[in-house]
């Protein structure tokens, strides 16, 4: 498969899209939530009303969120007793808050500030991304248990927290309110039981398989299978410890699609190069011919791989240090700010990305970047670069620092990922010019892989794969960094995450096609 066929199934018209109706893979199908996320999402009118007012054009100026456009649009198709309804959506590269209002809204005062407080509680307060409202609203439109359940929590917290600015018959009217909610919250809760039943017998389950997983022999150790490049036998280990019955559909949407992936990745023609500083990090070795190379031998001849500070930065077996993906649920890289999981449980994606990019110890993640003067940076003393099949490697679209071009790839690299590897007390030889040296082992790497003559023209078609699959990100050539457009982070994330072939047959498109319109791919947003 091309490289170009590859970038068509990501890359699509620039229409709209909204998330795709599929059935929900997670066990909330197994229970009855008390309401769904379109009552979730929908403030109701009220009887406080002026008429000769418009508190809808009172209103629009009082949201504003980087990368996110905010749009009121009156919907004349709105029942008098809905006032307002929220509806995330995409259109080409812009992100945005489809804000929908009946006739009766803009004399509904109390309505205009309920609004308010919703999506003040929706984008500063229970979560630490403007972004996570995307994943928020995928998970509750595919009727996920946790997510409505925050959902709820939200709409009750927003009539009894968020009251500053109002007067007091307004905040009396909103505690009245607020007790409807609390009442539906007592449902969810009830529901949850059984929920959590259901949750318990499957992570019962796991552990038991995982308990027997923890003492295998060394050979079948996660670590020993990534050592040999056992794609397919580290990726069934990996499926058997992700905690499946704890992660929303949009969680398991993104490990889903990653370890098919894993398995069976591009072949190198159709790859990408990325280049990652290891001054710290600490270097596994690859086997060759079933024996585990020294540390030094390994690095001179250019055959170690990468694993995360979730996995080094552990204790016990190798397949042990695998329970971490569950347990990070509740420490910094799962929670909020507040080192709370109540909420985030519904966005960990966005939250997990947020996260590494305060402090990547303990994530797990790799952070990768096309620039080798940014890998330069941590990696003056040791640089690598890579192959990386680009379907595995994802933007970190949530990243706080604005001009940061990070891309994550989860848990560990192999080592036939690694392009080439430079150590300046190994290689000497190249401490004159890293980047010309790396290029040289990559080369080498190539024609003892595809055949000899052949390393040089396939890494100049990496290169050129590299700079269309970068465009997004980057201005023109791969040496030119510019600021992302803030509307282009998470499309470029989630065109990598959901870029699977649509039923159609995918067009290849040309070298002038135009990869800055990028979408949530249908799989996402239909």
């Amino acid at each position: 498969m091309s490289f170009l066929l590859i970038l068509a199934f990501f890359v699509s018209s620039c229409t709209t899209y909204f998330p795709g109706t599929q059935a929900d893979r997670s066990i909330a199908n197994d229970v009855n939530p008390p309401l769904n996320a379109d009552q979730l999402f929908t403030i109701k009118s009220t009887t406080q009303t002026k008429n000769g007012q418009d508190f809808v054009k009172a209103i629009k100026g009082s949201f504003g969120y980087q990368g996110v456009e905010v749009n009121f649009i009156e919907d004349a198709k709105m029942a008098s007793s809905d006032a307002y309804k929220i509806v995330p959506t995409v259109e080409g590269q812009a992100y945005k808050l489809q804000i929908f209002y009946s006739a009766q809204a803009k004399i509904d005062q109390d309505a205009a500030n309920e609004l308010k407080a919703v999506m003040e509680q929706i984008m500063n307060k229970k979560f630490i991304s403007q972004f996570s409202v995307f994943e928020l609203y995928y998970n509750a439109k595919v009727q996920d248990f946790q997510t409505l359940q925050v959902m709820a929590k939200i709409r009750q917290a927003a009539l009894v927290e968020d009251l500053y600015g109002v007067d007091a018959d307004y905040k009396m009217r909103s505690q009245e309110r607020a007790e409807y909610w609390k009442q539906i919250n007592e449902k969810f809760d009830s529901v949850e039981r059984v929920y959590n039943k259901q949750v318990k017998a499957q992570d019962t389950a796991r552990r038991a398989v995982m308990d027997a997983l923890d003492k295998a022999s060394d050979d079948q150790q996660f670590r020993a299978l990534i050592a040999r490049n056992d794609r397919k036998g580290a990726t069934e280990l990996l499926r058997k410890y992700l905690p499946w019955e704890q992660m929303p559909p949009f969680e398991k949407m993104f490990w889903e699609n990653h370890l098919s992936i894993m398995a069976d990745p591009l072949p190198y023609e159709d790859r990408v190069l990325v280049y990652r500083g290891i001054n710290d990090d600490i270097v596994q070795v690859a086997e060759v011919g079933g024996k585990e190379l020294a540390r030094a031998e390994a690095i001179k001849d250019q055959k170690i791989f990468l694993m995360s500070t979730m996995m080094t930065k552990n204790q016990g077996t190798w397949n042990r240090r695998l329970r971490s993906l569950t347990a990070m649920y509740e420490k910094f890289m799962g929670t909020d700010n507040n080192g709370s999981s109540e909420y985030t449980r519904s966005t960990r994606i966005t939250t997990m990305f947020v996260k590494h990019s305060k402090e990547p110890k303990g994530s797990p993640y790799l952070s990768y970047t096309p620039k080798f003067s940014v890998a330069s940076s941590f990696g003056n003393k040791r640089n690598t670069a890579y192959f990386i099949d680009p379907r595995m490697m994802y933007f970190n679209y949530a990243s706080k620092y604005a001009h940061e071009i990070e891309f994550l790839l989860p848990i560990m690299s192999f080592p036939d990922d690694l392009a080439a590897v430079w150590d300046m007390e190994l290689h000497p030889e190249g401490n004159g010019n890293v980047e010309k040296f790396l290029k040289q082992k990559a080369i080498e790497k190539l024609d003892h892989e595809l055949g000899a003559g052949k390393g040089a023209a396939t890494f100049d078609r990496i290169v050129l794969n590299s700079e269309k699959y970068f465009k997004p990100v980057l201005g023109g050539k791969t040496g030119a960094v510019v600021a992302p457009k803030p509307d282009g982070k998470f499309i470029a994330f989630f065109k990598n995450l959901f870029g699977m072939p649509t039923k159609k047959a995918a067009e290849v498109i040309t070298e002038k096609s135009d990869m800055a319109c990028l979408d949530l791919i249908q799989l996402f947003w239909k």
